[in-house]
């Protein structure tokens, strides 16, 4: 079975006045490229950055995605509070037999839906 994707928005950035690093895409892919690395699952799970996922309204934003799966966006993701549980949401996303969802419980952010 092909991999699934996981990608992040890199151009997301804080609109806060205090630019909050936490809060950018670029932030967000590289804990998560990290965490993959040292948990040593690019064999569970493919990592994409992006420039755009067109949800700047709502970023930082993620995209999860394989196939005969469902697609699910995430949105409001912060790279201290929310890229171990992405790293977990995908690696129970790779596990999933076609035509199962994956429970909103164990995705971070909002539903960039």
């Amino acid at each position: 079975m092909a991999r699934p994707v996981l990608t992040i928005c890199r151009r997301c950035e804080p609109d806060d006045a205090d630019g909050d690093d936490a809060l950018s895409g670029e932030a967000l892919f590289q804990r998560v490229k990290a965490l993959r690395k040292a948990r040593g699952l690019k064999a569970v799970f493919k990592l994409e950055g992006v420039k755009c996922l067109s949800l700047c309204r709502w970023g930082c934003n993620a995209m999860l995605e394989g196939k005969k799966r469902s697609t699910y966006t995430r949105s409001e993701l912060h790279a201290e509070r929310d890229a171990e549980a992405l790293v977990e949401a995908a690696c129970a996303y790779a596990k999933l037999a076609p035509g199962q969802e994956l429970p909103e419980r164990r995705l971070p952010g909002v539903s960039g839906d």
